[in-house]
């Protein structure tokens, strides 16, 4: 933990470094099911760390993944908020500049940002069918390989070679050109310095072939858009953190701070889930 986080128990995260910086964090859940008290966790840390800095807190639901969506989640999951006392100052439910609040209704925001990309050389258009990628892999593992790694096959297509598919309709899906050297490295509020080889990135998927952006794409923009100081989540999304801050230096966008909690876990010290707990904010409101 760093010298800066020894309070977090409490809500009280504070960077020394950033003591005059506008705070601006947000809670964004995806409305697949019923509220999880890590997930609320989450969204207390970012509405106490918001108040005490005299800062602003933002509800953003995260949709991009219509196959797991459930009808009446996101009215759920605001009743359950408010019920805990975490009122969001901009949202779905009560607008504000920064939106809309909903990725679903962002589609033209994110094609906008990955064709800047695009012209830019830090992304290309990926036509490679399911089959292949498939092959690929089982290659990859029958090499032995450390990592998996896309080969980069459409990268090197010409742009005659390019278009030529584009007016045929072939599907494609659009890749970030990783950097495979050098490090990514943050300070983290609660963890402190971190650091990861940028040889572990993959050229990361980040628009898919129906025009829907990926998690990684979509939060990036977002943060970036919705002017997110500080990114506030689980110990789970560490291994994220460094395409983040990659698609941030290739957008040229300065990154937010990030802090990524401890998991909760059961007694016997493994994570908490729904197999060996009740893990479901809305039943222990139910039990009073």
């Amino acid at each position: 933990m760093g010298d800066w986080g020894k309070d977090i128990a409490g809500g009280l995260l504070t960077d020394p470094k950033e003591e005059n910086r506008v705070v601006r964090t947000r809670f964004a859940p995806s409305p697949t099911g019923s509220v999880h008290l890590g997930g609320l966790r989450t969204a207390l840390f970012n509405y106490f760390h918001s108040k005490k800095h005299n800062g602003e807190y933002l509800l953003r639901i995260e949709d991009t993944d219509s196959k797991r969506f459930v009808p009446g989640a996101q009215e759920n999951l605001i009743d359950v908020l408010h019920w805990a006392g975490v009122h969001h100052d901009e949202g779905p439910d009560v607008g504000g500049e920064k939106g809309p609040y909903v990725q679903s209704q962002r589609k033209e925001i994110y094609q906008h940002h990955i064709q800047t990309l695009i012209d830019k050389g830090e992304a290309y258009r990926c036509f490679c069918t399911e089959e292949r990628l498939a092959t690929m892999r089982e290659n990859l593992k029958k090499q032995m390989s450390t990592f998996y790694y896309y080969d980069r096959t459409c990268y090197h297509l010409t742009e005659s070679q390019i278009q030529e598919k584009l007016e045929e309709g072939v599907p494609h899906t659009v890749r970030m050109r990783a950097d495979r050297h050098g490090q990514s490295s943050w300070d983290d509020i609660c963890r402190g310095p971190v650091s990861f080889s940028n040889i572990q990135i993959d050229d990361q998927i980040l628009m898919k072939s129906d025009g829907t952006p990926t998690y990684h794409f979509a939060c990036v923009v977002d943060d970036h858009l919705m002017e997110i100081s500080h990114v506030i989540r689980g110990e789970e999304w560490i291994s994220s953190t460094p395409k983040h801050l990659m698609l941030y230096k290739k957008m040229g966008w300065e990154p937010p701070i990030f802090c990524h909690l401890p998991l909760l876990l059961n007694k016997d010290k493994t994570k908490l889930s729904k197999r060996q707990a009740d893990v479901s904010v809305e039943s222990y409101r139910e039990k009073g």
